[in-house]
């Protein structure tokens, strides 16, 4: 342990702690295939090569390292506990609770409260996340980066990895005095400082995030109710695809490079850059070699690849699959810079295909129980809305208020396009054949935080499927920069306020709408840090974000604002849901899904709506649609 600590380890006998706050970390056993990250805790913790070798609790003064089954749980009872990525620690300490001891190999039932479980306590009247407040405050999630940026204080993590593979099924557990010195103090550590870092910032994690915080790890204990013949189904067949697509293949290992390398140069053909199905040179190059047997191997491989990952999604559900069916999944609260949510946990449920993948819609294993249905409330065009208040576009909001039938690329398209018709846009365009709305799409989703034109040119295909040349681009970014001065002058303002601070030796904090109204909502967005680089001709800024150097301008900084404003409006809904007996069973991106009586879900989820398209009190003249649906099985 780190001299500057200063924290004394002490025997179990001789832990009392002082004050109601305590930090706690457990150690268990990882390998190269066995891991939380990979499997999620659920999994992790209900697997056969799951041990516990110790747990470190630490009062700030003293800390005790020593076997899970050792530490007199009693005296911390009711006390507050504190940990870095507190939901592992739970999940660990729920396992050893039902199993009455460490190293057990069955599931056991983490819900069974006998004598057992008495020997680990009654647990905490509050166990608090130190990586949660970290990232709500933009500061690393790891604790490493955490406390070389809260505490000035660098801690070695390579400890850990030497433990990688030890402390398996075939070794004894260690007793206190078994520990060895590098093991005590490294376990030691974890619990010191991530009660340090929870001191030093936790008071400025407001109560409503931290709800949400904990909204977010009881949607996920939850758990979404599954198609689990579906699934195996869908498994079997793609094993079954693989096996067909593996015997066309000349050569194994399959997905051999240099083996498919040789091929190519066999037959005097330069194999493509990448062999992903989106990608645009690759089809190409397919196109090119249509016919060959080049071109069938370099197809199969991409198809391989494909069904592999899909099988290991499958897998992976079923691993997550809990006693009541349902199956358990992670969603990372403060995922993203702008305090967006994000996949965890190895099974990403925010990144599910939006269209059939080698025949398998992953949402559609997702379905509503017996007697209810899916209600999916999606926000529309939320960022698009959020850029033009922050820019202060008033007249563009009202017209979008007096027309609530349209959405914002069609506003777009009449207010900067010329488009005049009587008839909506969608209905134009259908009727003509024009691609006016997909040409409108792209301006919106694309433009607003300063791309330039070689960047649109694959924006435009990538979310309007349109394919322009650079001439064409440059125009579209100059007309849109022309039409939109109230945008321009927002990217301008930002990167005038950064470039200030910079001056003045400060960092850029800015806050979003919700604090400039009530400064209880504690939202910013913190810059720390800033530098300038010389960029050829150009001087650039700079900053830490989340522990990483990143580049600053303004169309840099109104991306990162909108997307957060737009996360707050998504956030109040979510709360406002719950508070009105609606706990939503997922959210992906901006929408929020609830499970409803069948009978009357219509009208619960009208309900839902209107408490989703509630006007902010931050936000007066921004008018909010939602797109709602019913379903029994999940998709868009």
């Amino acid at each position: 342990m780190e001299k500057r600590m200063k924290v004394k380890i002490v025997k179990p006998g001789e832990f009392i702690p002082k004050g109601g706050v305590v930090g706690v970390d457990f150690e268990t056993f990882y390998s190269g295939d066995y891991s939380a990250s990979d499997m999620g805790n659920f999994a992790y913790v209900r697997d056969e090569r799951f041990k516990a070798w110790a747990v470190s609790v630490s009062d700030g003064e003293t800390v005790c390292v020593c076997r899970p089954e050792e530490f007199p749980w009693a005296r911390i009872n009711g006390l507050e506990w504190v940990s870095h990525h507190r939901e592992f620690d739970r999940a660990v300490w729920e396992r050893l609770r039902a199993e009455g001891g460490v190293g057990g190999t069955g599931t056991g039932d983490l819900s069974r409260q006998d004598a057992k479980t008495q020997r680990y306590g009654y647990g905490p009247r509050a166990w608090r996340c130190s990586a949660a407040a970290c990232a709500f405050l933009q500061y690393p999630r790891d604790l490493q980066g955490a406390c070389r940026e809260i505490l000035g204080v660098e801690i070695d993590k390579s400890r850990r990895d030497a433990f990688k593979g030890l402390r398996g099924e075939a070794e004894t557990l260690p007793g206190f005095d078994d520990l060895g010195v590098d093991e005590a103090a490294y376990a030691a550590s974890d619990a010191v400082m991530c009660l340090a870092v929870w001191r030093a910032i936790g008071g400025r994690w407001p109560e409503h995030e931290r709800e949400l915080f904990e909204a977010t790890c009881e949607m996920g204990a939850t758990g979404l109710c599954i198609d689990w013949a579906m699934v195996e189904k869908a498994r079997a067949a793609l094993k079954k695809t693989v096996r067909e697509l593996v015997d066309s293949v000349p050569w194994y290992p399959t997905l051999s490079g240099p083996k498919f390398e040789q091929a190519c140069r066999d037959v005097q053909v330069t194999p493509p850059a990448s062999m992903a199905k989106g990608d645009e040179n690759f089809q190409l190059w397919l196109n090119m070699h249509e016919g060959k047997p080049i071109a069938k191997w370099a197809s199969a491989m991409s198809a391989v690849r494909r069904c592999g990952r899909l099988v290991s999604v499958l897998e992976g559900m079923e691993a997550r699959r809990m006693d009541n069916n349902r199956m358990a999944f992670e969603l990372k609260y403060f995922g993203a810079t702008p305090g967006r949510w994000s996949g965890g946990g190895g099974l990403n449920l925010q990144n599910m295909n939006r269209k059939e993948t080698e025949g398998l819609d992953l949402r559609k294993c997702i379905k509503a129980p017996l007697g209810q249905v899916l209600g999916v409330g999606d926000y529309s065009q939320i960022e698009a809305r959020v850029l033009l208040f922050l820019a202060g576009d008033t007249e563009a909001l009202a017209l979008l208020a007096q027309h609530p039938e349209w959405d914002m690329y069609e506003l777009h398209a009449r207010a900067t396009m010329g488009f005049k018709g009587e008839e909506s846009l969608q209905e134009y365009c259908d009727r003509t054949g024009s691609n006016l709305r997909q040409y409108a799409k792209a301006r919106v989703l694309g433009l607003g935080f300063r791309c330039g034109a070689e960047t649109f040119i694959r924006v435009a295909k990538s979310m309007a499927g349109l394919v322009i040349g650079i001439e064409e681009s440059r125009k579209a970014v100059n007309d849109y920069r022309y039409q939109n001065p109230k945008v321009v002058a927002l990217w301008e303002e930002l990167e005038r306020q950064a470039w200030e601070c910079f001056e003045k030796g400060v960092d850029y904090v800015l806050p979003f709408p919700c604090t400039s109204f009530d400064p209880r909502c504690g939202r910013y967005l913190f810059y720390r840090d800033l530098q300038v680089v010389q960029n050829g001709k150009r001087k650039e800024l700079s900053a830490i974000v989340c522990g990483e150097r990143v580049p600053l301008h303004g169309g840099i900084l109104a991306e990162n604002w909108t997307q957060g404003a737009a996360r707050d409006l998504m956030a109040s809904a979510w709360l406002r849901c719950r508070t009105a007996g609606y706990r939503p069973i997922l959210t992906v991106h901006d929408e929020l899904a609830f499970e409803l009586p069948e009978a009357s879900a219509q009208e619960h989820l009208k309900k839902i709506v209107a408490i989703m398209e509630r006007p902010a009190p931050w936000a007066p003249g921004l008018p909010l649609k939602v797109g709602a649906k019913l379903m029994s099985r999940y998709g868009k």
